[in-house]
């Protein structure tokens, strides 16, 4: 058997900055407002970030001083109607955050979909692989508490038991997962453990 599990962050990652006027660090999140100025056909864009606490904004630069004609025109048509999924992109992209010395806050939630492969042969094991749709602060771990419903503690006990196998605690615990596929293999019990899965025809 076969089990994918396709991740995607839900919402926006959060930076910590001190706020003016709050006079304290605060979070601050995307307001899903993007600023285009244009000057002799130059583009200076950038996402407007608002204070969690107040209505305080900063602006996280995505583009300075970009000639017109270097920009896809399907990106910028979405840049200036402020496109939800294209704030949500530039809100995760590591690169972008680390140009503009933006601090991450947090760990954003996730959504898992699950698709299955089954055999008409019993297994003892089942290969289970990670899709993760976008760099953000998750990890293995936590997709593995989430989808099995167990503790850190109990995952742990089944990695040293073997019953998951193809995969380390230290890799399981790192929150440095690029975009791209993770697999690993659980023992049937440890899948079962504390949930059901319920199959459906289509």
């Amino acid at each position: 058997m076969k089990v994918t599990w396709s991740v995607a962050p839900v919402g926006y990652q959060r930076i910590a900055k001190r706020c003016p006027s709050c006079c304290v660090k605060r979070e601050f999140i995307p307001s899903g407002t993007i600023r285009v100025n244009s000057q002799k056909k130059l583009l200076d864009i950038w996402s407007i970030y608002k204070c969690t606490h107040c209505d305080y904004t900063w602006n996280i630069s995505l583009f300075s001083r970009l000639h017109v004609s270097k920009i896809d025109r399907q990106l910028h048509h979405r840049l200036m109607t402020n496109d939800a999924t294209t704030v949500q992109h530039f809100a995760y992209d590591i690169a972008t955050l680390k140009r503009n010395n933006a601090e991450l806050s947090g760990r954003p939630d996730f959504c898992v979909q699950e698709r299955w492969s089954v055999s008409i042969f019993p297994r003892r094991w089942v290969r289970v692989s990670v899709r993760i749709s976008r760099s953000f602060q998750v990890s293995l771990l936590s997709i593995l508490r989430q989808q099995l419903m167990l503790s850190a503690a109990e995952i742990q006990r089944r990695v040293d038991a073997g019953q998951i196998s193809g995969v380390t605690m230290k890799m399981l615990k790192s929150r440095k997962l690029s975009a791209g596929e993770y697999q690993f293999q659980l023992s049937v019990e440890t899948l079962y453990a504390h949930r059901r899965i319920v199959l459906t025809r289509r």
